[in-house]
Formats: structure tokens, sequence, C-alpha cells
């Protein structure tokens, strides 16, 4: 998985599909974010189970993240609870084949109406989130929701 916006935003989605990690999650300037998680991968990583790599991108240079599952991880028992491998790897599929901005509003928005529980949560995410918005990507983020079933999946689709 590339990034680490993408790994914690897909690991938020996924609890809230019930995979039911146990990880805690708060508010942070990407949308939610678990430090439990952080410390999560950085236990992985300190035992083996998780490899990071660095990468930069090529229009400016900023790096980012590239994370693997080693080989002795791949043998661990998975806990997934409610959801099956098939479910979970149709799930981690589409997201990690979303763009990163559109999993950013998707966890934004579904973040602020189960958590904060906001009925105005469109205008909120516009004000949180600014041009991230725009050029079709919250309209995709809501797609994305709609197909997975997590609200707000029944919000009209328009920016």
């Amino acid at each position: 998985m590339v990034g680490r916006v993408r790994f914690q935003k897909v690991a938020f989605l996924l609890d809230k599909l019930g995979l039911n990690s146990g990880f805690r999650y708060n508010y942070g300037n990407y949308g939610p974010f678990s430090h439990d998680l952080d410390n999560a991968v950085a236990d992985a990583e300190a035992f083996g189970l998780v490899e990071e790599t660095f990468d930069r991108r090529q229009i400016d240079g900023a790096r980012y993240s590239i994370f693997e599952i080693t080989d002795d991880a791949s043998r661990l028992p998975s806990k997934a609870d409610q959801l099956n491998e098939t479910v979970l790897e149709r799930y981690l599929q589409t997201f990690v084949n979303a763009d990163v901005t559109v999993l950013e509003l998707a966890a934004t928005a579904n973040w602020l109406v189960e958590e904060e529980k906001l009925t105005d949560w469109r205008d909120e995410l516009r004000r949180r989130k600014g041009p991230k918005v725009q050029g079709g990507r919250l309209d995709h983020a809501l797609a994305l929701l709609h197909e997975v079933g997590l609200p707000p999946a029944n919000a009209d689709v328009r920016t």
C-alpha cells in the first residue's frame, strides 16, 4: 500500500465496515487518524512483519511511504471479525484503487456524520477541506461511500 494517509484512511473505513481492529481514531489534518495504528505499524516493522520503504514523487520530490507485508506476516492468522476474507479483499481493492484525496474526503465525510453527528456535514467538509472537494473529488468520495454502504451513502452527489 502506498502512502501513510492512504493507510490510515483504508484502516478507518475498514473498521467502519466491521474490521473491528480496536484502533481509536481522532480527527487530524487529513481526516480520521489513529495513533494506535501508527504505533502498531511501527511495532510490526520492528518485528519484521511489515516493511516500509520510501520513494519520491516525480512532480515535486515529496517523499512517500510504501508498505509491504513480509513473508513472516503472511503466515499469521487473520483477524477480520465481521468481514470474511473475500469481502475484505474486495473492500481493500476498492480503497487501494481510489485516489488518496477521494479516500480522505470519504473518511472525513463519514467522520462528520457518524462521529461528530453533523447535519450540515457537507458545508463543514467544504470548510475543512477547501479546494480538495473540487474537480469531482467529492462526488467520487460520496460514490465510494455509497458503493461500500457507509454513511453518508444516501447523500445527494453534488459539490
